[in-house]
């Protein structure tokens, strides 16, 4: 049976709800940039060696902005302008609390930018709820306030999509916020790929059904999955393991206005916890 509306929508606001309860105690466990973003950024600089020294970036779910940190550690002599969106303001740092709908974020604060590097990213923030968009029916693009951008990327948030239409849906708003020639990095979490966290991810999703089970009414995919938090009483959150064939339909999805310029595979002990599409816009 096909996941509805109405299960993508209370599967948001599981999440929404925790990362509203747990957000911070969460982002401090996420720091460190991601190996597989040395290897995307390896991939972008042999495919366009030259197109590096001032560029604009648009982040799709930014987080905590640690992307940016390590984007300015790894060009310490670029100037970045990065256009941010995401929907937990509390863990973006120096975001306002009153959701104010474009702010702009002083990097040089961030609890992550502990390197002081030679310049500092502009980012601007824009706070907005993007699944809770697409339920609504609305075109994620027409929601933004970013200009089209030289990069676009989105980390750790195509797996929270319950809908296989939103995923599409988001993959081709992340091409079409990027001009002609530009590149888009998006990964895909496989945490099933591992034995041990697919045996905890299991265990604890069966426990997450028989409370949260009449909510949801049936209709979860394979790969869909509800994951805790520290052992915490109630503190889920709905994610999805990719497969190598969902990542595949996802970028034929996109291959009239994209084309791949690599896939990677990266991150975790494993070192294969996380796929990366690497697309530019045709």
């Amino acid at each position: 049976m096909a996941m509805d509306i109405k299960t993508a929508e209370t599967l948001h606001q599981i999440n929404n709800e925790f990362y509203r309860r747990h957000g911070a105690s969460f982002s401090k466990t996420r720091s460190a940039p991601w190996p597989g973003w040395h290897k995307c950024l390896a991939t972008l600089r042999g495919a366009c060696p030259d197109g590096w020294q001032d560029f604009s970036v648009f982040d799709l779910a930014c987080g905590n902005l640690r992307f940016e940190a390590f984007l300015a550690s790894a060009f310490p002599e670029s100037r970045i302008t990065v256009d941010a969106v995401d929907n937990c303001d509390s863990i973006v740092p120096q975001a306002p609390s009153d959701r104010a709908p474009l702010v702009r974020v002083p990097l040089e604060r961030a609890s992550l930018a502990r390197t002081p590097f030679k310049r500092m990213p502009s980012v601007n923030y824009q706070s907005l709820d993007v699944l809770g968009a697409l339920c609504n029916g609305q075109r994620i693009n027409d929601q933004l306030a970013a200009p089209l951008c030289d990069l676009s990327v989105s980390f750790g948030f195509m797996h929270h999509v319950p809908l296989p239409s939103h995923r599409k849906e988001i993959l081709a708003s992340l091409v079409m916020q990027t001009r002609p020639g530009g590149y888009v990095i998006a990964s895909f979490w496989q945490f099933l790929n591992n034995e041990d966290l697919r045996n905890k991810a299991q265990a604890v999703h069966e426990h997450a059904l028989k409370e949260l089970g009449s909510l949801l009414g049936g209709g979860l995919a394979d790969g869909d999955c509800l994951l805790g938090w520290k052992n915490l009483p109630g503190a889920y959150r709905y994610c999805h393991s990719f497969s190598d064939a969902e990542i595949g339909q996802l970028a034929e999805s996109v291959a009239d206005i994209a084309a791949v310029v690599s896939r990677l595979v990266s991150d975790g002990r494993t070192n294969n916890l996380n796929t990366y599409l690497i697309l530019r816009r045709t």
